[in-house]
């Protein structure tokens, strides 16, 4: 009799525990997938947004141009990224000669994304975001560019 008792006493329960775990066990990884792809969506926008500035910066014609047109395409190429969310910083730093022969131009660019479905509070950028760099280096062509 009390055998009877024990296992009608737990009847019916096993698929509330299922749920119920389930969902303490889901929603955390489902978060953490989420929160991985952003950020690494934003550090390949960034890689690329560094790269292409660096490539752009010794076809200029001059040095006030590269730096300019450097700036510019890190900017846009972050714009379209839906992960990027803060203006790009563009910090250019030349070895020699940026646009002569020989010299070698570093792009480095930063960004701040935000992780999904925290809040943004003024204030709390550094709680509820994560700074993402890339750096890339271009070497001048070794004859020059025809300009």
């Amino acid at each position: 009799m009390l055998v009877r008792q024990r296992v009608s006493a737990d009847a019916g329960s096993a698929a509330l525990e299922f749920v119920a775990g389930a969902l303490v066990l889901l929603v955390p990884c489902v978060y953490a997938v989420l929160t991985f792809g952003a950020i690494e969506s934003a550090q390949f926008a960034t890689n690329s947004a560094a790269r292409y500035a660096a490539r752009v910066f010794i076809t200029q014609p001059s040095r006030d141009a590269a730096f300019a047109a450097a700036a510019r395409v890190a900017t846009q190429s972050l714009r379209e990224s839906p992960n990027a969310t803060t203006a790009p910083r563009v910090d250019i730093t030349c070895r020699g000669a940026c646009l002569e022969p020989g010299g070698t131009v570093t792009v480095r660019v930063s960004t701040r994304v935000f992780l999904p479905f925290l809040p943004r509070w003024p204030g709390a950028e550094r709680l509820t975001s994560v700074v993402i760099s890339a750096q890339a280096s271009q070497s001048a062509p070794r004859f020059g560019l025809s300009r």
